[in-house]
């Protein structure tokens, strides 16, 4: 299966973590990709993101959001969806970099759903049109999500056997 690269850049566009995934699909406006969480232990809310953790990422070019369908590293159950803010995707052969505009959306698999980081989004100096964009694009979110069957995902069970070892 092909790598992609996965850079997240802040609003500047300043690089705050690369990772890497498997490329599962790719059309001409949307990839998506299977990753595992690299880093210490977060909590987010109600959800906790451990050391690997699965992720199937949903990158779009022509959207003002990501969406990562996250999975309990253990038994591989849903443990909810979190979605991005941020300028549409550019994608590269083997690149994928998007910007972030702090501002997110928790989905957990009951269906509620948390804004997060608006405080950290309305502290960034950001002309009115990318503000009104990244508002909308969360209402787009919220929408989609307010139907939890309108996500399918054929990916869900797919290559979970993995061995999670941290390197040191």
């Amino acid at each position: 299966m092909t790598t992609i690269t996965v850079l997240k850049l802040d609003f500047k566009g300043q690089l705050t973590w690369r990772y890497q995934g498997k490329l599962l699909e790719r059309s001409p406006h949307k990839i998506i990709l299977e990753a595992f969480f690299d880093r210490d232990d977060v909590r987010v809310n109600e959800m906790v993101l451990r050391f690997g953790v699965r992720f199937i990422e949903t990158f779009y070019d022509d959207q003002w959001y990501n969406i990562f369908e996250v999975h309990d590293r253990e038994n591989g159950l849903l443990k909810g969806w979190y979605c991005n803010i941020g300028y549409p995707a550019k994608f590269h052969r083997r690149t994928i970099s998007y910007r972030d505009l702090a501002l997110d959306l928790l989905i957990l698999p009951d269906g509620t759903q948390t804004v997060l980081d608006e405080d950290e989004f309305t502290s960034l100096p950001l002309s009115p049109t990318v503000q009104a964009q990244a508002r909308l694009a969360l209402s787009e979110l919220q929408a989609k999500f307010t139907n939890l069957e309108c996500i399918p995902n054929p990916y869900a069970s797919v290559n979970y056997a993995v061995n999670y070892k941290r390197s040191k």
